[in-house]
């Protein structure tokens, strides 16, 4: 051993030799530092508050992590970037964590987003999860072996929607969509007319009729050119694909028009509660989906303690479903870098493949086939009330995801029935 050496640095030497031999490789490096994770998501503009829920979530998972010693006795420390749910703003974010050595991301709550994120994860050897992107692509005809998603699928959560139309609504036969007019939007209108097309059939018995869906334009103040050409149709259903604050503002200025009473039934993709939160008792009845919805499941220790620990942190009794997620998919990464013993991104892909772990809805496996989580769906049924929140959940269903999940079809389009 060199003379020179001073004892810290000796100290060092000696432990990353430990490491080391132990099979910890990819832990060696910066062994005097934390492990940092990028978190890439949106933090201002209309999406910004979906993306709170996403920080809050990953932080409290850290900080839960690291009370309880860290990932193979490092500490974990987050590097947050705003994405501005703009795929420019979230390249430039990625490459400058990757850049700077950081080789491991969450977040993403745009479909944009994460389909732009995945070539260059592949490029650059990083691993990206999405907190709540809602396009099929990045598992079938974009399908990148760095890209996961350790949530429910869109295709499963809205199949699963269109399943219980056609359980709970058997005569709602008519349906149109309030679709924004891009990736997200297109993708869950089809995916719904997909499941519409096969539940009712098999379930209610009858053939439903779709109609052309109201294109909607993204992140504008006025709506009322879409929502008059609504007004124009005469369906029983809608399925809303608007989401964050262009929801609350469509729905608002819905409400003047009358538009939401000519529907017998409002089903809502995934705003979970946020329509509720900004109208309150304003709120038009409606099924949504949920990432994750808490009196669903109470009685998980890792549930009920996530729940302590976001009200303790946010004064909020009720964390969304993108909190959850990302509070997921830091859990993933702790026990596959544990697994792989190794922070590599090759050794953590490999073990994140067909990984089954612990979270905050239970016991999910990433399907190895397409990095895609199979966990059950989560609906509720919101209704104005007068209560100090001004809406309630009156029912919830949970459906096992494995029932309405497409099979694994990496690098190829899905073929989903049309009208």
């Amino acid at each position: 051993m060199n003379p020179q050496l001073t004892r810290r640095q000796i100290i060092q030497y000696s432990a990353a030799a430990t490491a080391a031999s132990a099979g910890f490789p990819g832990l060696v490096r910066a062994q005097s530092g934390p492990l940092r994770i990028g978190l890439i998501t949106p933090l201002s503009g209309p999406q910004e508050f979906i993306g709170s829920y996403v920080k809050n979530g990953a932080e409290i998972a850290v900080d839960q992590i690291n009370k309880a010693g860290g990932i193979a006795g490092r500490q974990i420390a987050l590097e947050i970037r705003d994405d501005k749910a703009n795929p420019a703003a979230a390249l430039a974010a990625a490459r400058e964590l990757l850049g700077a050595g950081i080789n491991l991301h969450t977040g993403g709550i745009s479909s944009s987003v994460v389909l732009a994120l995945g070539p260059v994860m592949q490029q650059e050897k990083g691993v990206f999860m999405t907190c709540g992107a809602g396009t099929e692509k990045m598992n079938h005809e974009n399908y990148s072996p760095n890209l996961f998603r350790p949530g429910d699928a869109p295709d499963a959560r809205t199949r699963a929607q269109a399943k219980l139309m056609a359980e709970k609504y058997p005569d709602i036969t008519r349906w149109t969509g309030l679709v924004p007019d891009h990736e997200y939007g297109r993708t869950t209108w089809s995916i719904f007319v997909d499941g519409l097309l096969e539940y009712y059939p098999s379930i209610a018995k009858k053939k439903p009729e779709i109609l052309q869906p109201i294109l909607m334009p993204y992140g504008v103040a006025d709506y009322r050119n879409s929502i008059t050409q609504a007004l124009r149709q005469q369906a029983d259903g809608v399925f809303n694909c608007t989401y964050g604050g262009d929801a609350i503002t469509m729905f608002q200025q819905a409400r003047g028009f009358g538009l939401m009473k000519r529907y017998k039934v409002l089903c809502d993709a995934a705003n979970e509660f946020l329509v509720a939160r900004g109208m309150k008792q304003q709120t038009p009845a409606h099924w949504t989906g949920m990432h994750y919805y808490a009196d669903a499941n109470k009685g998980n220790p890792m549930s009920d303690r996530f729940v302590a620990d976001y009200l303790a942190k946010t004064k909020d009794p009720e964390p969304l479903g993108w909190a959850a997620e990302a509070h997921a998919s830091l859990y993933a990464y702790k026990q596959a870098i544990e697994k792989a013993k190794s922070t590599d991104t090759a050794a953590v892909i490999a073990a994140l493949t067909g990984l089954t772990w612990e979270t905050v809805t239970g016991i999910r496996t990433m399907r190895a086939e397409d990095n895609q989580a199979i966990k059950d769906v989560e609906l509720v049924y919101i209704e104005p009330a007068s209560n100090a929140k001004g809406y309630k959940v009156s029912n919830y269903t949970k459906i096992a995801g494995k029932t309405v999940l497409f099979p694994a079809t990496p690098g190829k389009k899905l073929n989903l029935r049309t009208a």
